[in-house]
């Protein structure tokens, strides 16, 4: 026993004494350094990340002959047998390839750290830098692109107000680098229009209610991924000029715009930097009549700067800058002249002739339009905790100014203006291990910490919502398994501690029917208040087979449900006697993906609860819109199937989205109406076609179809005359086709040219009808119209 005692000693410390390391650096074709690649020795079960450099250092292995893998999002991965021998360090660099067999998307917002989009069991679409460069030539109106590419996002106004395009049925959350744009506590829904689309490098939208960014995400969250330094020049550069003019009349209708961007690297510093400079002239309809100027994109300025700047301080440490400034401004020459509507009968008929602009001014209007000041500073240290850990924080800084049209609601009139400004910071933690065989997890947890303050006044100095604090606090944790390679599991949780003060404050007169019966002035008296909210998701995904990748999923997100709508609607004396509480969804959905060579088919159901509405709906007793109070009922259905040809010469895909809702008075759970237009959207089908004749030459023609959607009756109002209720009217369906066509002249010169409304239909968007009964908002869609684009890179 001595002896054997001595002997398994003198292993050990043989053992001890024979250990060796293995070091090296990963980059990608181009050479640039993969930060985050994951380097593992399947025999000892040890491995590291990546640093910022993309050099890794392995120690205290044993001797021998052992299996190193190497692997990295978006990939292909590499495996090496390598032989150890005692005492010495071997080095070994790789390169690894992009993988092209594998269509995936990797995404980053879904759990606050890469992954594949495959492998998140939930619903996610991404719009990537390809999918946007084939989009912005045509227009520069995000909310359009991401009307064709998102199922399940409802078509877009045909304004610059995003009011009522819903996703799957409920209020987004709009963010930028993970910044808030949206404004919850008192939403003007103006944030999808929050960057100019030539800064961006792909969009995720994550769709179903989810709460891992906070208040707001009631129907998922839109984050636009700006594009970072990646360079591995001093300086280079892109330079985009276009002009555009409306085809059905040309009178004043020339716009034209200017993007520049510059990046380039200089050892440990990078940057990107760009501004930007866009005109537009007169709108017109089909019929060459002025579009209405309320909420349009006629006789608009637009400016906008970005830039990024990074700095690494070490192997594992790297600091970075980045702001933007988007500014818009429209000072139209035209007044608007309201939309005639009449209801015909019982049946329903009826006639809309739209409203339109007309020349003239309002006196002492200022120019509508929005201004988004974003500012962060992130940091990154990688490889902590014996190499398992990557943490990164940030500090953020958001300021929005939203100024409105001129109101005849108000008393003497006005315009209104949304003041918000948010001051946020989040440290999070990304960690891997892998506790048994063939088994994997990795855990995102961290803390949000947002300030938040609000108010929606006129610009003559009136106060209409008064000044909203709230300091929000929310520990949260996201969970993912992987066993096997076959399945997924991820679990998270998020504890949201929400605390409000609101000053005192008088309640504006106001009329929401512009008929001058005007709302009495009431006195509130201001106070504080507490909102708690805990939420968590579940999802399972199966991953073994890419012709069938199945999963499920339960999800919860929250709201509260636009604040500053209450308070300005307010007939209480105190902030204490106001019933205030957030809006809860519980989101349940199925979906799949399937591969097949070429082909790759996505499908999902969902059906989603909330013991709060989402749209307002009018009280005839206080003369105004207010929150809906009432529970809804929400499903629907998206599919999508594209196809790419063996040598990438044909692209072809289509979608289609169904969403329906209803609602039904608290505690009457049998008596159900139809949700009104402002919730739900009518069915939308898209469909593509791609083709590249030669390697000079692309093509694209587009088509979008709304569906016609009508569930609502007529009533007789107060005039015995028939008439729809706000938000409640029949929407009649439209197609659209739009073609674009791309020149490569030289290697490092384009031209583009673009016809939106090919067709010069003419058509009323989704909004213009189911808003209808107001009147000042049914505008038509532009006719035809082109945009002429040329694209240098130097």
């Amino acid at each position: 026993m001595k002896i054997m005692a001595w002997a398994a000693a003198l292993l050990l410390s043989f053992n001890a004494f024979s250990q060796a390391s293995i070091k090296g650096k990963i980059t990608d074709e181009a050479n640039n350094p993969l930060s985050g690649a994951t380097v593992f020795i399947e025999e000892l079960k040890k491995g590291t990340m990546t640093d910022l450099n993309g050099n890794y250092h392995l120690t205290e292995l044993g001797v021998g002959s052992w299996t190193l893998s190497i692997r990295m999002l978006g990939y292909e991965t590499q495996s090496k047998t390598i032989t150890l021998q005692h005492n010495t360090s071997l080095t070994y660099d790789a390169v690894l390839k992009e993988d092209l067999s594998n269509l995936d998307e990797v995404v980053v917002s879904a759990s606050r750290h890469s992954e594949y989009l495959s492998e998140i069991p939930a619903s996610v679409t991404v719009v990537g830098l390809a999918k946007l460069e084939e989009f912005t030539p045509a227009t520069s109106n995000i909310s359009e692109i991401l009307e064709f590419t998102v199922p399940g996002l409802a078509v877009s106004t045909g304004t610059f107000s995003n009011w009522g395009q819903t996703l799957r049925g409920r209020s987004l959350l709009v963010m930028v680098d993970g910044i808030p744009q949206s404004t919850p506590l008192r939403n003007g829904q103006l944030g999808i229009k929050s960057v100019n689309p030539n800064d961006i490098s792909r969009v995720e939208v994550i769709k179903g209610a989810t709460s891992i960014f906070g208040n707001g995400g009631n129907g998922g969250f839109i984050n636009y991924i700006t594009k970072n330094p990646t360079s591995n020049e001093k300086i280079e550069g892109t330079t985009n000029l276009w002009g555009s003019t409306n085809l059905a009349k040309t009178n004043d209708a020339l716009g034209w715009g200017i993007h520049q961007s510059l990046k380039g690297n200089l050892n440990r510093f990078s940057y990107y930097i760009s501004g930007s400079l866009e005109q537009t002239g007169n709108k017109y309809d089909a019929d060459g009549i002025p579009l209405l100027p309320t909420y349009g994109f006629d006789n608009t300025d637009i400016y906008s700067s970005f830039g990024k700047l990074e700095y690494v301080l070490s192997d594992r440490q790297k600091l970075t800058l980045s702001g933007n400034v988007y500014h818009s401004a429209q000072d139209s020459p035209f007044i608007p002249v309201a939309a005639e509507v009449e209801v015909y009968n019982e049946d329903g008929d009826y006639n809309i002739v739209p409203a339109y602009g007309t020349e003239g001014s309002i006196a002492g209007q200022e120019p509508t339009g929005t201004t988004l000041i974003n500012g962060q500073l992130k940091y990154s240290l990688s490889n902590i905790f014996q190499g398992t850990t990557n943490f990164e924080t940030d500090l953020y800084y958001q300021n929005t100014e939203n100024v409105f049209f001129y109101s005849d609601k108000f008393e003497n009139g006005g315009q209104s203006v949304i003041n918000a400004e948010k001051f946020g910071i989040r440290p999070n933690f990304h960690t891997q291990f892998a506790p048994f065989n063939q088994t994997s997890i990795s855990l995102t947890y961290g803390m949000d910490f947002l300030k938040d303050k609000t108010n929606q006044g006129l610009l003559d100095g009136r106060l209409w919502v008064p000044n909203i604090e709230l300091i929000n606090w929310a520990p949260y944790a996201q969970s993912t398994m992987k066993f096997n390679d076959q399945w997924v599991l991820k679990a998270g949780l998020r504890y949201d501690g929400m605390n409000m003060d609101i000053v005192d404050y008088n309640t504006l007169p106001y009329s929401a029917k512009s008929d001058g019966n005007f709302s009495p002035s009431v006195a509130v008296e201001g106070g504080k208040l507490n909102f708690n909210n805990f939420a968590f998701n579940v999802g399972l995904r199966y991953i073994e087979h890419q012709e069938f990748a199945p999963y499920v999923s339960y999800s919860q997100g929250f709201s509260i449900a636009d604040l500053g709508s209450v308070l300005r609607s307010a007939v209480a004396e105190s902030i204490n006697d106001i019933q205030l509480e957030p809006a809860v969804t519980n989101n349940y959905e199925f979906g799949f993906i399937s591969k097949f060579n070429n082909w790759q088919l996505e499908a999902v159901g969902y059906y989603s609860t909330s013991n709060l509405g989402t749209g307002v709906v009018f009280v005839d007793e206080i003369n105004t819109f207010v929150p809906s109070k009432q529970p809804q009922r929400i499903y629907g259905g998206e599919v999508s199937l594209d196809y790419f040809s063996w040598n990438r010469k044909w692209q072809i895909g289509t979608s289609y989205s169904y969403v329906e809702g209803l609602t039904h008075a608290v505690g009457d759970e049998n008596n159900l109406t139809y949700l009104g237009g402002d919730v739900i959207a009518a069915p939308k089908w898209t469909t593509y076609i791609n083709w590249q004749p030669t390697e000079k030459i692309n093509t694209s023609l587009r088509m979008t179809n709304l569906g016609d959607r009508n569930r609502f009756d007529p009533y007789l109002d107060s005039n015995d005359t028939w008439a729809y209720s706000h938000t409640q009217f029949p929407v009649s369906g439209y197609t659209l086709l739009n073609l674009s066509v791309a020149y490569q002249i030289k290697s490092d010169l384009s031209l583009t040219m673009a016809v939106n409304n090919l067709l010069n239909e003419h058509y009323l968007p989704a909004r213009s009808q189911w808003a209808a009964p107001l009147k000042t908002f049914t505008a038509a869609g532009e006719g035809a119209n082109a945009k002429l684009g040329l694209r240098y890179n130097f």
